[in-house]
């Protein structure tokens, strides 16, 4: 297992035990303590865990955030179903704007197929996706870069936003709940995130079932600000009657 497997794992164990111990990780992953103690310290280093005598307990308060790296592990197979689903909602002719977000991004392999679409973004993981293609039109806003988003936002990005009427955008967060609405843990990402919805004629959020019902630090707009939302076919049936009953509409993707 490579170095993000063993930090999936761990935070895997940790919100279940809240408290992971540094000998037994090493035994149950078969590697040194040494190797243990330079993931749960590189772990600390990104804020997701406290850093115990012999072990780690795990950070997990509205501001929790995972960092890039191991977004891009998570659940790969559900944001490519995400992604064709999506793509339902593309057509000749459009011009469609990609959040950042590794759910995001997915799409944008997938865009290649097309043509004629102005495709704006401020993701670089996105931008890295599109770079190749010599048959679509890609806008890349300037702004800040963000290490844990790896996507460029801030003042500068917002204002470039705000000059254009986007079609369709593509958003993507951490948290979707009936209350809070959509929600991310990080003001700067939710502010951009905030000046794209007032810029979009459309807005389809892309987020896979374990955003469902969860909240964050920083209020992006209400649920009824969005089109559509898309998640992956894990999504509880009841969760998605109750969505469906507060009006807010939600499609689940097929099995991939």
């Amino acid at each position: 297992m490579n170095a993000i497997g063993r930090k999936q794992y761990i935070i895997q164990k940790l919100q279940l035990e809240n408290y992971v111990d540094t000998n037994q990780l090493a035994s149950e992953l078969s590697v040194s303590s040494m190797t243990i103690r330079r993931d749960l310290n590189a772990l600390s280093d990104d804020g997701l865990i406290t850093l115990q005598h012999g072990g780690a307990i795990l950070n997990n308060g509205s501001l929790f955030e995972f960092n890039m790296s191991m977004k891009n592990e998570k659940r790969v197979a559900e944001k490519m179903a995400l992604a064709r689903q999506c793509m339902e909602y593309v057509h000749e002719g459009d011009s469609i704007y990609l959040d950042a977000g590794t759910t995001v991004s997915c799409l944008a392999l997938l865009l290649k197929e097309k043509k004629n679409i102005l495709i704006m973004t401020h993701s670089l993981l996105a931008m890295n996706q599109l770079s190749d293609s010599k048959n679509l039109h890609v806008i890349m806003c300037p702004g800040e870069y963000r290490y844990d988003s790896q996507a460029f936002m801030g003042p500068l990005t917002d204002d470039f936003i705000s000059q254009f009427k986007i079609d369709t955008l593509f958003l993507g967060v951490e948290g979707i709940d009936l209350k809070c609405g959509f929600t991310v843990p990080n003001i700067a990402d939710g502010a951009t995130k905030r000046a794209l919805v007032r810029a979009a004629k459309r807005v389809i959020c892309m987020a896979d079932s374990t955003k469902l019902d969860t909240s964050y630090y920083y209020s992006i707009a209400p649920l009824s600000d969005a089109d559509l939302i898309v998640t992956d076919h894990e999504a509880d049936p009841l969760l998605l009657q109750r969505y469906a009953n507060a009006g807010i509409k939600l499609v689940a993707a097929a099995q991939p």
